[in-house]
């Protein structure tokens, strides 16, 4: 009994890692250490992909981890993030600046529940809150004066609603390493090529790649349209 407590406990602790994560970032917001508070939501990152990997590896998935998991996807994939887009940028537009903030929260939130209800298997339905944070927090935090302040006011209202659409973004977790680089070696040693040359640029050029993979699928390969609406 003992053994099956500490079993269970080990990846709700990695959760809830990641909401202590995400509330540093809060704090280091409040005090403008923006690319510090971009460094924690990266963490939060970490920890949320490794509390399933851990989870499965001990046989210890359960549904109250799957609530933490998501409570903690909401802290730091969504109020924390908001907040940084904010005190970093946002804040200049006043309260146009804390209604698109606020958005990223609200339908990270939205985005979750109803994965929780309708979750699905081979793909994400929507963009991913964790790619929604990360991508602010990356943005903010190491590209911040590379774009206009409208330019992330855009972005910001953008990736709000893409969270909360049906366009279908792959899942890393699903591609089988081994196989996917033996079939794309030429690709994956141009990759690591460009990450050790230009990575920033490379990283900027993933970032957006991936948010704009959902559109493109959605738009050009899928014929019904209805696939494409909003989810209320």
């Amino acid at each position: 009994m003992k053994f099956l407590v500490k079993r269970y406990f080990i990846p709700n602790f990695i959760s809830l890692s990641s909401i202590l994560a995400g509330f540093i970032s809060i704090v280091m917001s409040g005090y403008g250490e923006i690319k510090f508070a971009a460094s924690m939501i990266i963490l939060g990152a970490l920890f949320d992909s490794l509390d399933g990997i851990v989870a499965r590896k001990l046989m210890a998935e359960n549904q109250i981890g799957k609530e933490i998991d998501s409570l903690a996807d909401v802290i730091t994939f969504g109020v924390a993030p908001a907040y940084l887009l904010y005190q970093a940028t946002l804040y200049k537009f006043g309260n146009l600046g804390i209604f698109v903030s606020g958005l990223l929260p609200m339908l990270a939130a939205l985005r979750l529940a109803r994965f929780n209800v309708r979750p699905t298997i081979n793909f994400f339905e929507g963009l991913p809150s964790t790619s929604a944070g990360l991508s602010i927090a990356i943005l903010q935090g190491y590209y911040r004066y590379y774009f206009s302040p409208i330019f992330y006011l855009l972005f910001g209202l953008t990736i709000s609603l893409l969270m909360i659409t049906k366009f279908h973004y792959f899942k890393p977790s699903k591609i089988n390493i081994n196989s996917f680089i033996k079939k794309n070696a030429l690709i994956v040693s141009l990759l690591f090529a460009s990450l050790f040359l230009f990575f920033k640029w490379t990283i900027l050029l993933l970032l957006f790649g991936y948010i704009l993979s959902g559109i493109f699928k959605g738009l050009i390969f899928n014929k019904n349209i209805n696939d494409i609406k909003i989810n209320s």
